[in-house]
């Protein structure tokens, strides 16, 4: 009896355009688009010119410096400052007049470099320039100590040579995880929303629970019916949403496909994902139903659900800072949580078995007190039937 009220639930629920709206068209438009944000400009590493103010009298030693730069294109002016602050350029750079001649005095001439801290391109030029100082400044030490005869070596006992941890692209993989856990949870998150909002709080909007529970259907076949409908929905639209991301990424872009190397473990990696969308899904749809539960109707629903959804994003920012070797079983047995940790380790190329069956575990429990908990509901006319 269950098989027919879920099949029933399905069709009903496939029926509506807003269903698919969110199954299916969502996952493959936020896809595409976000693979083209990826590529097309955060990966972009082509030179950008950036308009860099320079005061008039600034020595010839400092604007020849500042002039090996390709990033930047200078402007001179009589107060830089004002130009960064109208927006006519990024940086401002002054120094002293004689800094050449101060130099060779060794009265530590000032070149100072400023820039608006709430700007990324100017903070980037700042620091591009700061860099290109300080090289020169370690050039002329070096230069004046040989001079003096003294060996620049003995100035630098040891060397510090600063290498990551992976031989790969970093950048490239560490922004397909924040994207992948972004878009396979929000996928699932939005999958099964409009059938949750439909299939308790829409019915009693619409009068036709009281119906159904005229029926000889036992209300466990029934709440059974209808949760499982909503969790295949979640289910599809995550699955079609990694679907498409992987597809696009090796598709459309280049950086991104070379980074995520999945030819020698696609199938542990498929399994993995595929295990993790399913407890993920039916985890949320219980809650999601729960919640439905509670509301009298549609917009009390879509009220409750918001706030819970945005919610479910917190464990993505606890996250974003936190690499895959870092991630324990702590963050593997917290529900929710324990999503993005698996998505991440995955995308990096780490497959643990334990991790999995920690994932399962922690949200099937979960999943049995959410459930248990709307199925008590559900037995309560005051719940089932709202307050018509």
């Amino acid at each position: 009896m269950t098989w027919h009220v879920f099949i029933k639930e399905l069709k009903d629920s496939i029926r509506d355009r807003k269903t698919i709206m969110l199954s299916v068209m969502l996952p493959i438009l936020f896809n595409i688009g976000l693979l083209f944000f990826m590529e097309k400009i955060i990966m972009d590493d082509s030179v950008e010119q950036v308009n860099v103010a320079v005061e008039q009298n600034t020595d010839k030693l400092v604007l020849n410096w500042l002039e090996e730069l390709d990033e930047i294109e200078i402007v001179s002016t009589d107060d830089p400052v004002h130009l960064v602050e109208e927006g006519e350029a990024l940086v401002a750079v002054s120094a002293d007049e004689n800094f050449s001649l101060k130099l060779e005095n060794n009265e530590m001439p000032e070149v100072i470099v400023q820039a608006d801290p709430t700007s990324t391109k100017g903070g980037s030029t700042q620091d591009l320039i700061a860099n290109t100082l300080a090289l020169k400044q370690q050039e002329y030490i070096q230069q004046y100590l040989v001079e003096s005869n003294i060996d620049p070596t003995s100035l630098e006992p040891f060397k510090i040579n600063i290498k990551s941890m992976s031989e790969g692209d970093d950048t490239s993989l560490y922004l397909i995880s924040i994207f992948a856990q972004l878009i396979i949870v929000l996928a699932v998150l939005m999958g099964g929303l409009p059938a949750a909002n439909d299939l308790f709080a829409g019915e009693k909007e619409r009068k036709t629970m009281e119906a159904l529970l005229m029926t000889p259907v036992n209300r466990l076949h029934i709440i059974i019916g209808k949760w499982l409908a909503i969790s295949t929905l979640s289910m599809v639209s995550g699955i079609f949403s990694v679907i498409t991301f992987i597809i696009g990424v090796n598709v459309f872009t280049e950086k991104l496909a070379d980074a995520l190397q999945l030819d020698e473990n696609i199938g542990f990696f498929t399994i993995s994902l595929l295990v993790g969308i399913i407890f993920f899904a039916l985890l949320i749809s219980s809650l999601q139903m729960l919640i439905s539960l509670m509301a009298n109707n549609l917009k009390e629903a879509q009220n409750y659900i918001s706030p819970i959804t945005t919610l479910a994003m917190v464990p993505y920012f606890i996250l974003i800072g936190v690499s895959a070797n870092e991630l324990s079983t702590m963050h593997f047995l917290i529900p929710f949580l324990n999503i993005y940790a698996l998505i991440k380790q995955l995308i990096y190329g780490i497959y643990d078995t334990t991790s999995l069956l920690l994932v399962a575990g922690s949200s099937a429990a979960f999943i049995c007190l959410t459930f248990f908990i709307a199925y008590a509901m559900f037995m309560k006319s005051k719940w089932v039937l709202g307050k018509s």
